[in-house]
């Protein structure tokens, strides 16, 4: 079975969105992705994630030539977020989150705009189709967009296969992060600053400060990240809104016990595999960093149930056969 798939890219590393290259690496028994690249990119320079002259462009852009775009694809269509094609053909459109979350958390919109609201009104019209399935990752996500008024999401996560992480006699605690704001910046410094100096502190990400005995690394392409993260020995998450959190997936994947927050999807996403604390707890989040690396049984302990739970829930072979039921459904 050939199958569309529509790529967006990261609009600073330039890579394929981690959602879409996880589909595209472990693609379902007997599919072969056709890439079709988004015609539509943003400049690193812009910020996809707030409403600035950028984005408002793009979405200007997006209204003219995606509908149009459409007619090309006479196959079935694998398409990822939020988008304007309108299907034409059996379609599968994969959403991270609600649309009230993307507006709440990253837009700053309630649900009473009036942005949000036309919003609603169009994905209905795109998505509620006897033609198209809508596919999300957490149960989380599912609810919040059944009460939009989205038929029929299916939950199917993304998958994940397991690795090998580092083990030394360094204990490193670590964070990554490109909006400083939202994924916690602050509270991982803070964190970090009161940790003893035996332990190793990595930051990755954008930072407005600069604190003295925390090693700061710039956003890097994917793969190298992931060979810095084998070297941590605990995760920091403490998010304020998340769609989904991948870096907290990939730590689960090696191994790597998280603190996270209990926000949105993630809970859901950590389960047993990690801490919660409460958005903005500095002192759970401290004292919960503090138990992992004095206890170094713990901490193997939470990865391994961490490590067990992506094998269990995000395995490609078990996700593939999910997506390939999805696939035929539409097709036959």
């Amino acid at each position: 079975m050939i199958v569309n798939i529509i790529a967006s890219r990261n609009r600073v590393s330039g890579e394929i969105r981690t959602g879409i290259r996880l589909r595209i690496e472990n693609p379902p028994p007997g599919v072969s992705y056709r890439i079709i690249e988004d015609p539509i990119r943003l400049s690193p320079s812009s910020d996809d994630f707030y409403i600035t002259g950028n984005t408002a462009f793009k979405w200007f852009l997006k209204a003219l030539i995606e509908p149009a775009y459409s007619l090309r694809f006479r196959r079935l269509t694998h398409a990822f977020f939020l988008n304007l094609y309108i299907p034409s053909s059996p379609w599968v459109q994969e959403i991270d989150q609600p649309i009230f979350n993307l507006f709440e958390k990253y837009l700053k919109k309630s649900r009473k705009d009036t942005l949000y609201r036309l919003a609603i009104r169009t994905y209905r019209y795109l998505f509620n189709r006897d033609s198209v399935a809508i596919i999300t990752w957490t149960e989380w996500s599912k609810e919040g967009l059944e009460e939009e008024g989205f038929k029929g999401v299916k939950v199917i996560p993304p998958p994940m296969r397991t690795y090998s992480r580092k083990i030394d006699n360094v204990v490193t605690v670590g964070f990554i992060g490109v909006d400083y704001d939202r994924k916690g910046g602050d509270i991982a410094e803070n964190v970090m600053m009161k940790l003893p100096r035996w332990v190793r502190k990595v930051y990755v990400g954008k930072s407005p400060r600069k604190v003295d005995g925390i090693i700061y690394y710039n956003p890097m392409r994917r793969d190298d990240l992931l060979k810095l993260m084998a070297e941590f020995d605990v995760l920091l998450f403490p998010t304020r809104g998340e769609a989904f959190g991948f870096t907290a997936l990939e730590a689960m994947s090696l191994g790597i016990p998280v603190v996270a927050s209990n926000v949105d999807s993630v809970p859901e996403v950590v389960g047993d595999g990690g801490i919660i604390c409460e958005v903005n707890d500095l002192r759970c989040f401290l004292e919960s960093t503090k138990e992992l690396v004095n206890s170094p049984e713990y901490a193997m302990e939470l990865g391994a149930r961490a490590k067990a739970i992506v094998t269990q829930r995000n395995s490609p072979g078990v996700v593939g056969k999910e997506l390939l039921a999805v696939y035929r459904e539409l097709v036959e």
